[in-house]
């Protein structure tokens, strides 16, 4: 349900009012109404997926929604949900819409007094009646902010909507929420607005100075806090698109590491029985600090002002995310210093850059608000950060970590130059100042192209293609003013001896076959470029319960033939008994001799959560010829256990044979994983085609599921080469 923020006084809090004077059936009937709503916006959003996650390849950056994930945005000052007069829905339309992924928002428990920091227009501080909690109302005024006090041993079933509501709307626009529980009270102006303070709430709790209420010391106080925590992790548990940060800035106001500690426990305890675990980050400093001794369950170091960008190689030995999630303080111009700072920090290797956007306020939830704030944000620096996100995503940034030292020389004066390295394939190079007349940079031999890109017009200025010998090579970039970046690409050699090929580049599957249900081509997870083949089987939904895949190129008896694909298992891949093969190689039969369907004469498969290969063959002219079908041998391979939410690369050498000058080598990640000599083919007089996809042994109805009734998986990068190809012609991703 879209939140209705127009009006001072939601129709939830009205009806709560009511009750005060009715005995509190509304209060009931409210409570009825929210618990529904709630239902029904959780559903609606992706409900029990894996949620944001470290990926497995390079724990420096996210797995989100089966994509490798940067979080790049320019969001409001953190008082979306507890400023009950901020228009959200706007707000996060306005961040999709330029392509940001991100937005921060408190809990609730902290909130600022109008003119904090010389903030006009703070959405952090909301106006006299205006701010919800988790917390609810009591029947008992004096509340500093306006209105009664609050209860802390009772929920507001309103807030709970809205936050609810929040993270739903995020979830349908692909944002991200990092839900900031606690944030310390840098005046006593703040102390004295928080509903943890004894003179705004009836329980008596909160009889402390601020520099207290984030210790260990009061455990009233504590055993508050501890409920809050729980309560807002069970309410979002089945979100895939929020993580928690503990608290915000905890190097001010008297917040102890122990008391940091406790709650990541808390956190991480109210989780311990879902099946999915949420991130958490820790805010560690401002500008840089070396981490020592951090919390086993802290997954993301936060730093704010973090310019220059020190403290991502200071802490990346923890192989963890970093990021740079608050600006400000940078004089009076709105773009210019946060865009230089967000392209400093993400190719030096973090994992998240949020701007604090001040022109995002009530009734400039468009961002129409002209900035009267120590900070930046509006629709310029979208534009270039916009422009940053597109630049990292088009490097498959995974496979790539920071290498200052491949830049051979020195910059100017007042500038600065970094690369994010893949070597000999991709490096991204940002040049962060003036003045730079010549760029020195250390590459491997090979083609290369080079593209100098305008940081805030996003157009390629200048591009240069060249073969290098080997060590460094001199680029001269054209003329630019503040910053420039530039990146560099292998070109791929020409591919021979290619057969057939399909990347799904196209959107399509073209030159492949349905069988059974018809895969998709889906924009998302892909193993090269944007692409890849989607496989869904449902076996309770689809027409055909027990088959999703394409067919495809057929070989021939006696020829050598290069095969090459790439797979792409899911974080939520669950093992199941029930075998499931994901490629194959089927044999024609011979129907005028007699023959009938068979199996396979090679398949790879997944079963009970490893890889598993079986080879077939049969010399007879009829498999069936005892009246039963009967094969010459077979050979099974067990290849492992299969590693779930990164691709596997497959390579496949194979002459087909029925005889003993047969030949099968397979290759796994690059890895020689069979070498198998002698027959691998049936005696028939067609040679065996591809396919791949899913076919699972659901076909009988009355036999029952496993672990699973339904699977996704991927296809990526499949090739087919005669015997004038080799492994390199067909390899994924060279």
């Amino acid at each position: 349900m879209a939140p209705n923020t127009k009006q001072t006084v939601p129709a939830a809090d009205r009806n709560r009012a009511r009750s005060h004077a009715t005995g509190g059936a509304p209060e009931r009937w409210a409570l009825a109404v929210v618990a529904i709503v709630t239902i029904l916006a959780v559903s609606t959003a992706t409900y029990g997926a894996r949620p944001l996650a470290l990926h497995p390849e390079n724990p420096h950056y996210f797995l989100w929604r089966e994509k490798s994930t940067v979080l790049i945005t320019s969001a409001e000052h953190y008082g979306a949900v507890l400023n009950r007069a901020f228009d959200y829905t706007k707000y996060l339309d306005t961040l999709q819409a330029n392509g940001f992924n991100l937005t921060r928002t408190f809990s609730g428990a902290y909130c600022e007094p109008p003119g904090a920091f010389k903030i006009v227009n703070n959405t952090l501080a909301p106006l006299k009646g205006n701010l919800i909690c988790p917390w609810a109302r009591s029947d008992t005024p004096g509340y500093a902010g306006g209105g009664n006090k609050f209860d802390l041993k009772r929920w507001d079933p309103a807030y709970f909507e809205r936050l609810t509501d929040f993270v739903t709307l995020a979830s349908r626009r692909d944002i991200v929420v990092e839900m900031v529980l606690f944030c310390p009270f840098y005046k006593d102006s703040m102390w004295h607005l928080s509903p943890m303070k004894a003179s705004n709430n009836v329980n008596g709790v909160g009889v402390m100075e601020r520099t207290e209420v984030y210790t260990l010391k009061h455990r009233d106080l504590l055993a508050v806090q501890e409920a809050m925590v729980r309560k807002v992790v069970e309410t979002l548990k089945d979100f895939d698109n929020v993580y928690y940060e503990i608290c915000n800035e905890p190097y001010f106001g008297g917040v102890t590491m122990d008391w940091q500690h406790h709650i990541a426990e808390t956190i991480a305890r109210a989780e311990s029985r879902f099946e999915h675990k949420h991130l958490i980050a820790q805010n560690i400093a401002n500008k840089a600090k070396k981490i020592e001794k951090p919390s086993p369950h802290v997954s993301i170091f936060n730093f704010h002002y973090a310019k220059p960008p020190t403290t991502i190689a200071e802490n990346y030995h923890w192989d963890r995310a970093l990021g740079d999630d608050e600006t400000g303080f940078a004089g009076d111009e709105r773009a210019r210093p946060y865009r230089l700072e967000g392209w400093d920090f993400i190719v030096a290797g973090g994992a998240v850059y949020n701007n604090l956007d001040y022109s995002f306020a009530v009734g400039h939830e468009n961002g129409t608000m002209k900035i009267d704030a120590p900070g930046g944000g509006g629709p310029v620096l979208w534009k270039q950060l916009r422009i940053l996100k597109d630049f990292i995503n088009s490097f498959d940034f995974i496979r790539m970590k920071p290498d200052n030292s491949i830049i051979g020389a020195e910059a100017p004066e007042g500038a600065t130059a970094r690369a994010l390295v893949l070597p000999g394939k991709a490096y991204a190079v940002y040049v962060n100042g003036n003045g730079l007349a010549t760029l020195s940079v250390k590459l491997p031999s090979g083609p290369y192209r080079a593209e100098w890109i305008n940081t805030k017009t996003g157009d390629i200025d200048q591009t240069d293609s060249f073969r290098h010998e080997g060590g460094p090579h001199t680029l001269t970039p054209p003329s630019y003013k503040d910053d420039i970046a530039l990146r560099i690409l292998r070109t791929e050699r020409k591919r021979r001896g290619l057969l057939f090929e399909s990347d799904f580049e196209d959107g399509g599957l073209k030159r492949w076959k349905t069988s059974g249900n018809a895969p998709a081509v889906s924009r998302g997870p892909a193993r090269a470029g944007r692409h890849a083949m989607k496989t869904t089987l449902n076996r309770r939904q689809d027409r055909v319960s027990y088959r999703t895949e394409v067919s495809g190129p057929r070989a021939e008896i006696g020829k050598e033939y290069w095969y090459g694909f790439s797979i792409l298992l899911p974080e939520d891949y669950q093992p199941d008994r029930i075998w499931e093969i994901v490629a194959q190689w089927h044999g024609v039969p011979d129907f005028d001799a007699g023959e009938n369907w068979r199996n396979p004469v090679m398949a790879l498969s997944t079963t009970s959560g490893r890889w598993s290969w079986v080879s077939r063959w049969d010399a007879k002219r009829n498999t069936f010829e005892s009246g039963k079908r009967q094969y010459g041998g077979t050979h099974d391979y067990d290849l492992g256990p299969y590693r779930k939410g990164v691709w596997t690369d497959w390579v496949i050498h194979v002459t087909w044979s029925y005889g003993s000058d047969g030949l099968l080598q397979v290759w796994k990640d690059g890895k020689l994983a069979i070498d198998q000599k002698g027959p691998n083919a049936f005696n028939d007089r067609h040679g065996p085609f591809f396919k791949m996809g899913l076919y699972k042994g659901w076909r009988d109805p009355d036999r029952r599921s496993d672990a699973v009734s339904k699977r996704v998986l991927y296809h990526d990068e499949f090739r087919m080469g005669g015997a004038e190809a080799g492994y390199d012609d067909v390899a994924p991703g060279r």
